[in-house]
């Protein structure tokens, strides 16, 4: 059974749309089509950006399309995963299963609309905004530096960025001139998604998350954005305490099937 396919609060057509906002706000350097589903590759770096997703509601897959995907992701070196979102067909739930991949990270997207006060909100620390033409290799080594990812999948994840072709905004939070948190907004269409946001270990549950977020919905609002929206692991209860503070609700979830 799917760990997270219900929706909430969204009809099949919205799914669509975010879900296609999400691949073209996070691109993966390299894409294929086949049959109903998107084929996404990065180097590895991130399962959103590394997995088959559903296009269009009631996606299907065979047993013979299934081979096909395996084997696009074989001849890159690359673990098959599937990113199973509402658009997908309940029946490939189950044929993944039976096949033995392995349900993992159950994850939310969660939406919020632009306020009025979000134009307003003063920062209690300084924030720096780059844009996407000064992506500096100092945001990236502070974000790698403080995240859990190896330093072998900086190259990937740059490319990701790269690749990233709608106006974006890299923020970061300094207190007492270190670097402590760092966020992107991308606007895509009417709304933004935000992405890469991290809080330094050493520097947890001071609220310099929340003080990054209001910086990148400030951004978003003066972009004139209508909504603001992000994905986030069904198991990280804290980070959803503090989305649904800000005024974040659930739209949708999805998970992933990962290959034995």
């Amino acid at each position: 059974m799917p760990l997270y396919s219900a929706l909430a609060h969204a009809g099949a057509a919205s799914v669509q749309q975010l879900e296609q906002r999400g691949f073209n706000a996070w691109p993966a350097p390299r894409s294929a089509v086949m049959g109903d589903w998107l084929l996404r590759s990065a180097g590895g770096y991130t399962k959103r950006a590394n997995s088959a997703n559903a296009l269009q509601p009631g996606a299907a897959l065979t047993p013979q399309l299934l081979q096909q995907i395996e084997a696009h992701y074989a001849r890159q070196q690359l673990a098959c995963i599937f990113r199973l979102s509402p658009l997908a067909d309940a029946g490939v739930d189950a044929l993944l299963q039976a096949r033995g991949y392995r349900a993992v990270e159950p994850s939310l997207l969660m939406q919020r609309a632009t306020q009025a006060e979000d134009r307003r909100w003063q920062p209690a620390a300084q924030v720096q905004l780059q844009s996407h033409s000064a992506l500096q290799t100092s945001w990236l080594d502070g974000y790698c530096a403080a995240s859990e990812h190896p330093p072998q999948q900086q190259p990937a994840h740059r490319a990701v960025l790269e690749s990233i072709g709608m106006r974006c905004a890299y923020l970061t939070l300094a207190q007492h001139g270190a670097v402590r948190a760092w966020g992107l907004a991308v606007f895509e269409r009417d709304a933004v998604g935000l992405y890469d946001v991290l809080v330094h270990p050493a520097h947890r549950g001071q609220g310099l998350g929340r003080q990054m977020v209001l910086a990148l919905l400030q951004w978003a609002a003066q972009q004139g954005a209508t909504h603001t929206d992000l994905q986030v692991g069904g198991g990280n209860l804290r980070a959803q305490q503090l989305y649904t503070g800000l005024g974040f609700a659930p739209v949708y979830g999805y998970h992933y099937r990962v290959q034995a």
